[in-house]
């Protein structure tokens, strides 16, 4: 360690929050790219220039520190989509503004996406361990079924739509080039991880979900 590890230590027994925030962080990189199985506290200590004794001190375990970054990573895209405030929109905007959001979130929030991705290969073991992630869910499903309704009533939006499908619709829309990009981009030849080519994607993806949900225009 340098001369500094002293003052850095001493730093961190004076702001615990602070520790914790940054081991966090550290753990949530080193699963993003490791995953659960690869993922070794040592290197989380040494991303998060820490002693390992501070990650058991303050987390108990690597499978408590693993549910505390799929806890984060759940509670900041809940956040995000409370803060669009989706009740204050025309009900079309308000669908489009979310198919936008999710479309933008996943594409810049690579940690997110390969955790979950880690998560399902392990079956969800982990995620079912917190009970509080389907409280955080619920109420997003439920607003979607507000807007819905307040579309129906005004004409904008077609009648039948299911919140969760049309929800889980526009996560895979937004996701699957994602997690399939090196092989479909292989298959194609088309580099899915291009800019342009993402940004393209994204106005297909929002014109999909408009079609989706508007009310056909009666036929003169």
């Amino acid at each position: 360690m340098d001369s500094s590890t002293p003052n850095r230590q001493a730093s961190r027994s004076r702001d615990p929050e602070r520790t914790k925030g940054e081991i966090l962080a550290a753990a949530l990189a080193v699963f993003a790219e490791n995953g659960y199985d690869g993922a070794r506290i040592q290197q989380i200590s040494h991303r998060a220039g820490c002693n390992p004794r501070l990650i058991y001190h303050y987390f108990g375990s690597k499978d408590d520190l693993y549910l505390a970054a799929l806890r984060k990573i759940y509670a900041e895209i809940r956040s995000r989509e409370e803060d669009l405030n989706l009740a204050a929109l025309a009900p079309r905007e308000a669908i489009l503004r979310l198919a936008e959001f999710t479309f933008d979130f996943f594409d810049g929030n690579a940690p997110f996406v390969s955790i979950t991705r880690s998560e399902n290969l392990l079956g969800g073991q982990y995620i079912r361990q917190l009970p509080e992630i389907n409280r955080l869910s619920n109420p997003l499903i439920e607003k979607i079924a507000e807007v819905l309704k307040r579309g129906e009533g005004t004409g904008e939006i077609r009648p039948g739509i299911d919140p969760m499908q049309l929800y889980i619709s526009i996560v895979a829309l937004s996701a699957h080039h994602i997690n399939a990009a090196h092989t479909l981009s292989a298959t194609f030849g088309t580099d899915l991880t291009d800019p342009k080519w993402r940004q393209t994607r994204r106005a297909h993806v929002v014109t999909l979900v408009a079609a989706a949900v508007s009310k056909e225009k009666s036929q003169s």
